[in-house]
């Protein structure tokens, strides 16, 4: 994606000149962020390369988070940054509120918790992929985290979180892969394929027995 800014000149009061020159002034203020690793949080990326990367975690995981945090950094002209959180990431903790009956806990389903209307209010994420056994580590098996991610900001409201799926029906909160409806047919066809190449391979066998009369093979 790439920004093409229009504004309503007629609107703001301005000439078309001093439209087009903000335009010029926004989409090379844009390009500047866009077009540096320094969007992402982890410096990897582009932001071309992170839509893909987006694109692709949706397809296969059903859904993908974006954070959209602002770290200031030295050298870096802007804070905001982009930082992708795997699907798999995103679950129900073990404890949704400390020291608070479970009877009272907010209503949280797939690590997503909404308000009265089903908004999204916060994300749970845990620290790292559940398939992580923390090799290289002091602990073969770490404790599990989770950390809550409001939706929105407390006072400006901005989006801190942008969620990444494709909604199929009302009231679904997590995506499903795209995949998913054709899984189970993939994997029999593998299974019959395997069969049928290891009945190849074993009719291909020539078996011989040699035997003998002494007492020594």
């Amino acid at each position: 994606l790439q920004l093409n800014s229009q504004i309503d000149s007629q609107f703001l009061g301005i000439s078309d000149d001093q439209a087009q020159a903000w335009e010029d002034t926004v989409e090379r203020e844009f390009n500047l962020w866009a077009r540096s690793r320094n969007c992402d949080a982890q410096r990897r990326c582009t932001f071309g390369e992170l839509q893909g990367l987006a694109r692709l975690s949706q397809m296969v995981s059903g859904d993908v988070f974006a954070l959209l945090p602002a770290i200031p950094r030295p050298g870096d002209r802007y804070d905001l940054k982009i930082k992708l959180i795997e699907a798999d990431r995103c679950s129900n903790p073990l404890i949704v509120a400390p020291g608070v009956p479970a009877s009272q806990w907010p209503d949280v389903f797939g690590g997503v918790e909404v308000d009265a209307d089903g908004a999204p209010v916060a994300f749970y994420f845990e620290d790292r992929h559940p398939g992580d056994l923390g090799i290289g580590t002091l602990r073969l098996v770490p404790q599990r985290k989770w950390t809550r991610v409001p939706a929105f900001g407390d006072k400006t409201g901005r989006p801190l979180v942008l969620h990444l799926m494709e909604v199929e029906r009302p009231g679904q909160r997590r995506g499903v892969p795209l995949l998913a409806p054709v899984i189970e047919k993939l994997k029999q066809l593998s299974r019959y394929s395997e069969a049928e190449l290891m009945a190849a391979v074993v009719s291909g066998m020539f078996t011989a027995a040699i035997t003998s009369s002494l007492p020594d093979t």
